[in-house]
This record gives C-alpha cells, structure tokens and sequence, in this order.
C-alpha cells in the first residue's frame, strides 16, 4: 500500500506557492511584492474556489460511503431475510399436523438453518410448538413481551426487546400467517447484525438505527446524540421491511476535506498562476493601446467619418455628426468603442478629442456648404469638467466657416454628474454661438427639469428606441413620450439609426425634423462625403 506522508506534501506545496510569489518579485524587479487589491483578488478567488471545491467533493465523498455502507448493511439483512423467510415457510407447511409428529422437523429446521434461533407455530396468540420449548402450550405475551396478533393476515418482520427464554437480547421475529388464526414465525438473533454494523463502523464515527414495522429500533456505533452537527441519511429495504438511518458526526468531515485541500491546493496555485498572467497580459494590451493611441495620433491613423443629418421631408442634407475611426498601419480597424474606452482609462480622452478637432478643421475648411450646417461633435464628460474645455472649442469654431453651426454633442450621464458646471459651460459657449444636443436621450437619468433648466437646443433619440419600430403594428410608447416631450421643449428632435421606409414614415408623421441613418446615407471619409453633398 502506497503510504503517503500529507504534512510533507503540505510542506511542499506551501514552499511552492511562496516560489510563486518569489517568482513574481523578481519579474516585476522589487525587494518585495507589493500586493494591490486586484492581485489581493487573484490569489485570493482560487484558494477560496479550492476550499469550497473541497467542501462540495468532501460532501459527496462522505455521502457516496454513506450509501455504500448502508447497501452492504441492508444486501446482508435482505439475505438473511430470504434465508429465515424460507424456513418460516416450511414450518408453515407443518401446520396440519399434530406438534409431536412436527417437533422434529422443526427442531432440525433451527439448528441446521443460519440465523435462525427458534421456529415454530401460533395459534390464537400462544405458542403451540416451538423447536426449542416444543409442544409446551404458552402465552405469546409473556414469552416474547408483545402479542403478534396480525389483522391484515401479511407477513411481517418485527423487532422485539427480548423472551423470557433469553432476555434483555433484542430478536428480530418473521411472522407468516396461515389461516385459521394461526402463524408461523422464526426468531433471529440480532447479533448478527450488530456484529455486520461494528464491522462497518471501525473506520469512523457513525451509528446506526435500524427499524423494522414494529418494535424497538436496533441501534449500534457511537452515540452522536449529545453532537450538535450531524448529518442523517435514511435507507429503506423492501425485502426485509427495514429503515436503516445512519447518522454521521461533522468531524467525520474532516479527513475528506483535508485529503481534498492537499489535492486541490495545486490546482488552486496553477489556477493563481493564469489569472495573474492573463491579468499581466491583459494590463500590458491596456498601456499597449493607450501607447498605441499615442502613437495613432502622431502618425495621422486617425480619421473622421461624417454621417449626414438630413430633413425628413425634403431628404436635404441639412448638416453631419463627425465620428472618429481609427485604422492603423496594418490596416486593421479598431472598434471607436475599444479605443474610446481606453482612452477615457487611460485619461488620453482629452487630447483625443482635441486631435478630432484638428482633424476637422482640416477636413471642413475647403467645404462650400449652405449656412447654417449642422456640425456635431461628441464631446466626453472629462473634457467637459477641464478648465480648457470652452477655448478648445472656441478655437475650432474660429478655425473654420462661420457657414458652420457647431453642435455639442453631450450625453446624460455627463450634464447629470456635475450639472452646475455644465450649465456654466453650455452659457459660456452659447454666448459664441454654439448649440448643444442631448445625445442618446432615454438611456440615462436626465429629467424634465434639467432639460429646461439646461437650454439645450437638439434631443437626439438613441437608435435603441428607432429599432423598435418594425411594423406599423407596433406600439412604441417609450418612443412617443420622448417625441412629445421634445415637442413639449420646443427642442429639434434628431433621430439616429433610421433603417427602413416605415421608420422615416412614422418619424414625419409626428413630427421629428432632423434623422441619421442608413436609409439616407452611412458615415463617409470627409472626402468621399463632400462628393456626394455636392452631386445632390
């Protein structure tokens, strides 16, 4: 038998997971690891998975020796029972004849049958032939302390304390009713089943209850009733008419769990090892593109795309929403949700709003439009907080056509995190002619009185709320409100991601001026979009 020393192993993985900390140190070039929350985290999440994991394996490694010790327990009662039942029915077969000419028989049947003690006949509740009393007629009560008188005339198996002829020993007693009133029974000591339960319960604390339908439970193992954590389990066997119930301390838990840990724990340890390095990995991509947008923007892979704005009625191009892309010089194209979000992480949000700015001067400043053209711009919550914010977009407003009618697209979020300081701003440029916009209104927590309060001139509708028109069928309360209440505003309502013919009807039916989408035109290189504003 492989013998294996568990304190070394702990030892062992221990000094393995002080090596992987070590490991760390050194690569990240410190005299000590410095832990911040998130590694806190790393290697805190599989040591606790471990344990749990452990916890949950122990359970069913417990319950799994639970059901198979109560299956060699019941497959042995249920063999005996079989057995005994045998007997009882030839002895059964004896019930015609007088006790004298059946004594021997009987007799032979006791002693040469396993487990069984005593067989014999009952009529009317006395004992008229046994193969250990014989023909002595006597009382079943006081032989064997209860009456076995049967109204359902089934076979039954029932317990019983023990006889007069061997007290103070717990019987088990196979009772077959004949007819007539009469019975045949066999008697079984119990020892044979406590000898089966002591066996079963030297490898740990269990104790066992064992009921048949009537009479006294046999009960053997360790008297867990003063334990105030115990797991029970019941089992039941049709054959002998049995419940057995095994109730097992807590502590018995223990030398699972401990066994689980010590096998777990490395996995634990290598689970440590890939979220730290995925989370290297991924912390390493994050400063790598936060240098790539650097570099994006010295080395001109940014660009501005220009999506029309155009009357519902008369399909005019009335304007554009200038939207940053970027495709770098493997020519791979990075979704502005990636690179947008990095940059707000990476605090980079303000100079890549700044480099869009320069890049729509260059784009606009050779453009002939028809005045006043709508010119939005997104602009983020940072910028809108900087202190730089009003002359960043004071210069891009003298930088280019007074033709243009700059647009500032601001979403909820950012009027409602500091909305004293965006109504500053939002005078403050309004003086110089700019206009502002909510964007994506009904997605966030803007209400009806900051709206008023703001002065904002545009309400642009989140294409989200656009989608939901789909069939003329369709009722689009949400969207309704939001129409009316821009109405209510006296605020030009512009609806983005308009799709389809039957979502531009329903837009001019109430009303809305001003819509984006790929039924008119998707967003084009600065280029490509003055060529087509100019040949319609």
């Amino acid at each position: 038998m492989l013998i294996i020393d568990q304190s070394a192993i702990t030892r062992f993985y221990w000094q393995l997971y002080y090596n992987f900390l070590g490991c760390i140190t050194l690569m990240r070039g410190e005299t000590c690891m410095v832990f911040n929350k998130k590694m806190f985290v790393l290697i805190i999440i599989p040591g606790i998975l471990g344990v749990l994991l452990s916890f949950a394996m122990s359970i069913f490694q417990m319950n799994r020796d639970t059901t198979i010790t109560a299956g060699i327990l019941l497959k042995q009662l249920d063999n005996v029972t079989q057995i005994v039942q045998h007997t009882t029915k030839l002895t059964s077969i004896l019930v015609m004849k007088p006790c004298k000419d059946i004594l021997e028989q009987l007799i032979a049947n006791g002693a040469l049958t396993p487990y069984v003690r005593t067989t014999g006949l009952i009529e009317n509740n006395f004992q008229i032939c046994s193969s250990v009393s014989g023909f002595k007629k006597m009382n079943v009560n006081d032989v064997y302390g209860t009456s076995f008188h049967n109204k359902n005339k089934e076979s039954r198996i029932v317990s019983i304390s023990g006889t007069s002829f061997v007290p103070g020993k717990t019987a088990i007693v196979f009772l077959m009713p004949i007819g007539n009133d009469m019975t045949a029974f066999s008697i079984v000591e119990s020892r044979y089943i406590y000898d089966l339960m002591d066996v079963l319960d030297d490898e740990n604390d269990d104790s066992f209850s064992l009921r048949f339908t009537e009479g006294p439970a046999i009960i053997s193992g360790v008297n867990n009733n003063d334990r105030l954590y115990m797991l029970k389990r019941d089992f039941n066997s049709a054959i002998s008419q049995a419940r057995l119930t095994v109730t097992t301390p807590m502590i018995s838990l223990y030398p699972y769990i401990i066994s689980n840990v010590l096998y777990i724990l490395p996995l634990s340890i290598i689970l440590s090892f890939i979220l730290y390095f995925l989370w290297q990995h991924w912390m390493s991509r994050k400063m790598s593109l936060a240098e790539e947008i650097k570099k994006g923007m010295s080395s001109g892979e940014f660009s501005v795309h220009y999506q029309p704005v155009c009357d519902t009625t008369t399909k005019a191009c009335l304007g554009v929403e200038a939207l940053m892309r970027w495709q770098r010089e493997d020519g791979k194209n990075i979704s502005p949700v990636v690179f947008i979000r990095a940059a707000e992480e990476e605090n980079l949000i303000i100079p890549l709003t700044k480099h869009l700015f320069e890049l729509i001067i260059q784009d606009v400043q050779s453009w002939k439009v028809k005045k006043p053209f709508h010119l939005g711009i997104n602009i983020a919550a940072e910028h809108l907080a900087h202190p730089d914010f009003v002359a960043d977009v004071l210069h891009i407003k003298n930088a280019i056509s007074d033709k243009f009618n700059i647009v500032l697209e601001i979403t909820e979020r950012n009027l409602v995190e500091d909305t004293d300081l965006a109504l500053q701003k939002i005078n403050e440029l309004r003086i110089h002619g700019c206009e502002f916009a909510v964007d994506d209104f009904g997605t966030g927590y803007c209400s009806l009185g900051l709206l008023q309060k703001l002065s904002v001139d545009y309400l642009k509708i989140d294409k989200s709320f656009i989608d939901t028109l789909t069939t003329a069928e369709d009722e689009t309360p949400v969207l309704d409100i939001i129409i009316k209440l821009s109405n209510r505003l006296n605020l030009i309502t512009i609806a983005e991601g308009v799709s389809t013919p039957h979502q531009a009807e329903y837009l001019i039916h109430n009303n809305v001026t001003l819509v984006q989408g790929y039924l008119y035109a998707k967003p084009m290189k600065a280029t490509e979009f003055y060529q087509w504003y100019i040949n319609r």
